[in-house]
């Protein structure tokens, strides 16, 4: 094996740009508020170094335009080797509220993001959903005009570029309501949680196969959801 730079073959550009913002206060009356949000999009251009390793972008994505079958990811004009994200944008509160007197402490934290999936990748907010299609050696044949690698029967491809879809928006709410005991020395805080407050049962996970013969039918349904609303109690000590 034989290891090189990238530069050897072309440019290759990953980056994330946006702007994070967050605030933070504490009153005089034992309210405290912490907050943020967050805006950004990711660029990853990897075209220039495929096509000086294989003389093009060499890219397993179609295109939503798939039909028929559009040949190296090239779908309107672009290439799914160069993706440009979407601004996308989430937004994060906590607040908590000793009640003086009987000494009950509410909390909530909130969080809204968008529905993309975490990853190792840089220069991205995370992946956006796919529609996998499997194309037989006659499909692929007639689309690249190349027979597929031997040893393979069938080749998956995707039929969206990255960033056209998204799941829906994640927005969830936990609280906290705790009593405070004093024994001495001793700080009780005896307190109930409740996860997702609202019972939301958004979808984090997705099908991903899209089959023409049934229209996508399946496609983009759930195949899981949040957490359901539930409640923990719990028991601190400090001394």
């Amino acid at each position: 094996s034989y290891y090189t730079s990238t530069d050897d073959y072309g440019d290759e550009t990953h980056y994330w740009h946006g702007v994070d913002l967050s605030f933070n206060a504490r009153t005089r009356w034992g309210l405290t508020v912490q907050g943020g949000t967050s805006t950004g999009r990711g660029v990853n251009d990897t075209c220039d170094s495929y096509t000086g390793r294989f003389g093009r972008p060499m890219s397993p994505t179609l295109g939503t335009a798939a039909v028929p079958i559009i040949e190296q990811g090239i779908v309107n004009g672009q290439t799914a080797c160069n993706a440009t994200e979407p601004w996308l944008t989430s937004v994060r509160g906590l607040g908590s509220y000793t009640v003086p007197k009987v000494d009950v402490m509410v909390s909530a934290i909130f969080r809204s993001q968008a529905n993309a999936q975490p990853g190792m990748a840089v220069g991205t907010n995370g992946a956006s959903r796919t529609a996998t299609y499997r194309l037989t050696a006659a499909q692929f044949l007639a689309a690249t005009g190349r027979p597929l690698a031997p040893g393979l029967a069938t080749q998956d491809v995707d039929l969206l570029l990255p960033g056209d879809v998204y799941g829906d928006r994640i927005n969830v709410v936990d609280m906290r309501f705790a009593k405070v005991l004093r024994f001495s020395k001793l700080r009780t805080n005896v307190g109930m949680d409740l996860y997702n407050l609202f019972n939301s049962n958004t979808g984090t996970t997705y099908e991903t196969v899209y089959d023409p013969a049934t229209n996508g039918a399946r496609w983009m349904q759930p195949t899981a959801v949040l957490l359901p609303r539930f409640m923990r109690f719990n028991v601190q000590v400090d001394f």
